[in-house]
């Protein structure tokens, strides 16, 4: 019952993961960026102000969210995948206890 318990927990986890990045992801997609003025100072022309630029600062920490919530859906992936693969191996040993089983022969597990 243990490696069921654990493929579960990895399962569980993973989609945990995956979820909380999805729906992190759509709402900093829907996020409205702020706008700010920027003050440019050019030898020829001297200072200039532009307008209704996006905030450089603002645009950073997105990217940073963005990735950092890459790395985290990664990870609910592989977790996920993770516990796939040992609810497979259980299914495969079982299948393989009841084949001998079947057939009178003693299955040992090495």
């Amino acid at each position: 019952m243990k490696p069921f318990i654990t493929a579960v927990i990895f399962l569980a986890a993973g989609a945990v993961l995956v979820v909380f990045a999805v729906v992190n992801a759509l709402l900093l997609y829907t996020a409205g960026v702020p706008k700010t003025t920027l003050n440019v100072t050019a030898p020829v022309l001297g200072q200039l102000k532009i307008q209704g630029v996006p905030d450089p600062y603002y645009l950073g920490i997105g990217v940073v969210r963005g990735v950092v919530l890459l790395v985290i859906g990664l990870i609910g992936a592989k977790l996920m995948e993770i516990g796939l693969a040992e609810l497979r191996e259980r299914r495969r040993e079982e299948a393989v206890r009841r084949y001998y089983e079947q057939y009178g022969y003693q299955y040992q597990q090495y």
